[in-house]
């Protein structure tokens, strides 16, 4: 006797997808409040990686007295990530160009790459995708490397703002999601 022990609760379920849709809506509102201030987004984000640099630092620093076959290589990393972390926290803005820096760079290395890929790749199938995510990421990797250091105050904040809208969507959609199977399951 194979009984289905689950119970489905309208009521629950409706209340579950009010919740999920209305946090949906909270992400997607601060992700557009976050793209009205991308430094102050980009300079926290900094700021609070200098504290989980710290954190970990003081975790390596742990691990220098309780594993003695890598005491040396974990005083290393904990001197490395606090020397870090105290970096991001008191010159957080050098950091933050630093780190734009370091993304314009990564963004042309990897459209090159990529173009060099469509290129040798040509006759398969979706070369187009990869030379036209090329040409994207060489493009994206000129703005920002051209227009370093002002970038540094525009784009790590832009591209978490833009993450948590996109983020945002998707959770409403997926909220969305079992109402549109109910409607189409009792038309059908």
């Amino acid at each position: 006797m194979n009984k289905d022990t689950t119970t489905h609760s309208p009521g629950r379920a409706t209340h579950t997808t009010w919740l999920m849709a209305l946090l949906a809506i909270a992400e997607l509102i601060l992700g557009f409040v976050l793209l009205s201030f991308p430094y102050l987004m980009g300079a926290s984000a900094v700021w609070v990686a200098g504290f989980v640099l710290l954190v970990v630092a003081v975790m390596r620093l742990i691990q220098v007295f309780t594993r003695p076959g890598y005491r040396l290589w974990n005083f290393l990393a904990a001197l490395l990530y606090c020397l870090l972390g105290l970096m991001f926290i008191m010159r957080t803005e050098v950091s933050l160009s630093v780190i734009t820096l370091v993304i314009g760079i990564a963004l042309l290395v990897g459209g090159v790459l990529r173009l060099a890929m469509a290129f040798t790749l040509r006759s398969q199938v979706g070369s187009t995708w990869r030379f036209f995510n090329a040409i994207i990421s060489i493009v994206l990797g000129a703005l920002v490397t051209w227009g370093w250091p002002e970038s540094s105050y525009w784009l790590l904040g832009t591209v978490i703002a833009i993450e948590m809208i996109f983020s945002g969507w998707t959770l409403l959609f997926l909220a969305l999601a079992p109402r549109r199977e109910e409607v189409h399951s009792h038309v059908g």
